[in-house]
């Protein structure tokens, strides 16, 4: 299940140059509830392009895990940090959420079916530019 949630991470970080990638983690069936809102893949892959991100990282931790036969749920505390590009320069933002995902076999391999993540925190910092 750590190896899901990661890869999932990984598949949407800048460090990915695949974008099919994030299909081997999640579901045909999708759904991602976040800031209120419900997204599926396409309509989050969609939002994330709009924050012009050049560089990102994510610490996942506390991260409790129930399983059986065929799904699993697992809850966590992600400390995300993401430089962006804005008319003003680069800035660093720093969020903080608390996490759940309900995961499924399909294909014969763990898939997220559904993420649900609830911001709890956020500051945010102006780069110097040397």
């Amino acid at each position: 299940m750590k190896e899901v949630i990661n890869g999932m991470f990984y598949a949407i970080s800048t460090e990915n140059d695949n974008p099919d990638l994030i299909y081997e983690y999640v579901t045909d069936d999708y759904i991602l509830n976040e800031m209120g809102t419900q997204f599926n893949i396409e309509s989050f892959l969609d939002l994330i392009a709009t924050f012009n991100t050049i560089e990102d990282d994510w610490v996942l931790s506390d991260m409790k895990i129930s399983t059986d036969y065929n799904s699993a749920h697992i809850s966590l505390a992600n400390e995300g940090r993401f430089v962006v590009n804005t008319d003003t320069g680069k800035t660093v933002l720093n969020y903080s959420w608390l996490e759940s995902a309900y995961l499924v076999k399909q294909d014969g391999k763990l898939k997220i079916k559904f993420y649900f993540s609830d911001q709890v925190g956020f500051y945010q910092e102006k780069l110097e530019e040397f």
